[in-house]
């Protein structure tokens, strides 16, 4: 019997509808026994991330808990890379879930068409190659290259750094658009207990 596995990496920083509709549509869409939704620490081409890893981590889990019931076995939101308390490559991640759950079957993984250039400068980016396949996520203004499996998504305008931007405003009257109200009531408060640095903001890199 053939399994499908997937990994869907990020910043999630914060998560929003965007994310929940990707999950969805990959869970469907690529016939998924198991999708592992892994935030990162710190993406290994950014210098900072604006919310703590740790909450980011709850949010998310928070977020896939809003699945349909008959997704929820199938999706498991891992710790790995934030415990390591340092930015990790995706190709440690993958061995790491490799050994740990011995997958044996297809292995996708799912990237942002705003990463797709920079995949050759992925660490380790040739053994990468060769263990999974790409998934291709649309995002606006973005082309994906003919020779890569695209999710049948549809592009959905909402980016992190938007919600970020938002927050600086002060401008929360479209967030409940964005976030879904239990993780939204969590950034408000988190974001009205610290500075927030408009520098830190436009320095942050989409989603």
């Amino acid at each position: 019997m053939s399994y499908h596995f997937a990994l869907f990496g990020g910043s999630f920083d914060p998560p929003h509808f965007g994310h929940l509709h990707i999950i969805e549509s990959a869970l469907i869409e690529l016939k998924l026994d198991k999708l592992f939704v892994v935030p990162n620490f710190l993406n290994p081409f950014k210098n900072n991330f604006y919310f703590s890893p740790k909450v980011r981590l709850e949010w998310l889990r928070i977020l896939c808990q809003s699945l349909p019931n008959s997704f929820k076995d199938k999706v498991e939101v891992l710790d790995y890379e934030v415990c390591q308390n340092a930015p990790v490559p995706t190709y440690q991640t993958l061995q790491f879930i490799q050994r740990t759950y011995l997958l044996k079957g297809k292995i996708y993984l799912l990237i942002g068409a705003d990463n797709v250039e920079s995949l050759p400068k992925w660490q380790n980016f040739d053994k990468l190659k060769k263990s999974v396949e790409f998934v291709i996520i649309p995002r606006k203004d973005f082309k994906i290259p003919q020779d890569f499996k695209t999710l049948p998504f549809c592009e959905i305008d909402i980016s992190s750094t938007e919600i970020r931007n938002q927050l600086v405003l002060k401008d929360f009257a479209n967030l409940s658009c964005l976030v879904p109200q239990p993780i939204l009531e969590l950034i408000l408060k988190e974001a009205n207990c610290k500075k927030i640095d408009k520098k830190l903001l436009k320095k942050s890199a989409k989603l």
